[in-house]
């Protein structure tokens, strides 16, 4: 029989690249999207009945733009914490997998590339809602005997991505700057670790199917300052003028090579 896949998140950036994804390397597979509120737990829990037998959940749902974080941290919490318990509870019962998709920002800056093993020490909002999601799911996973695997997304960029995130938020600048004027960049330093989102979808995907457990870094492993990034993408030459405090957030992608072998180049 083909596998049953429970997605959460498929309206996004990545869940829409991550559907795409899965007719590739699952073909065969029954993809059943969640239309289902995750801070509500009547609502999954029905949505999971509905569903029926599963095989494995891939959980990419999420509240992630640092400006609606820091507005609403209740709802941060409640989406990305309570939504991810939520969906756990209501699996109760289930031999379902799970893929939580989680974030590098459970990590605390440093100067040399992240390992899963380092100490997570997130600074931002953001990345205590992620850390809490982790917590909880290790946690009911380890007492309900239920395989878990966290993918640990570091930056991402797409066309299709709006808001607060930073590429929408350079090329709305790019747009109506004056190529010969200073261009102020915060944080122009800082080292990311950037993935196109269609590739890290893949390597998510490619990760749910797999059977690995516990955390991995999901990045390129070849990390760039937010200087270099804003001048790959813009459409003419910047004169950066640095702004504010820098920080890295690099990858070791040791571990997801191991697991993904040759598919990860």
């Amino acid at each position: 029989m083909s596998r049953r896949i429970f997605l959460t998140g498929s309206g996004g950036v990545v869940g829409r690249h991550a559907l795409r994804a899965l007719e590739t390397l699952a073909p065969d597979a029954e993809v059943l999207r969640n239309t289902a509120d995750l801070t509500n737990p009547h609502e999954v829990a029905q949505a999971i009945e509905r569903a029926g037998p599963l095989d494995l959940v891939i959980h990419l749902a999420a509240m992630v733009p640092v400006q609606s974080v820091r507005a609403n941290p209740g709802a941060a919490f409640a989406v990305n914490a309570g939504g991810a318990i939520n969906l756990l509870t209501a699996l109760d019962g289930s031999p379902a997998r799970m893929l939580l998709c989680s974030s590098s920002h459970v990590y605390a800056s440093q100067e040399t590339p992240l390992r899963e093993t380092d100490t997570t020490e997130p600074v931002s909002l953001y990345g205590q809602t992620k850390l809490m999601s982790e917590q909880a799911a290790r946690q009911i996973c380890a007492a309900t005997g239920r395989s878990l695997c966290i993918a640990r997304l570091f930056s991402i960029h797409d066309p299709d991505q709006t808001g607060s995130y930073l590429r929408p938020t350079l090329e709305k600048r790019f747009a109506t700057h004056s190529p010969e004027a200073p261009f102020e960049l915060h944080g122009a330093g800082s080292r990311r670790d950037f993935l196109p989102a269609s590739e890290a979808a893949r390597l998510i995907t490619e990760l749910a199917l797999s059977e690995a457990e516990g955390p991995v870094n999901v990045a390129s492993g070849n990390a760039v300052t937010v200087a270099d990034f804003a001048q790959e993408i813009a459409p003419f030459p910047l004169n950066i003028r640095p702004v504010g405090q820098n920080d890295t957030l690099e990858a070791d992608v040791t571990r997801l090579r191991a697991i993904l072998g040759e598919r990860h180049d």
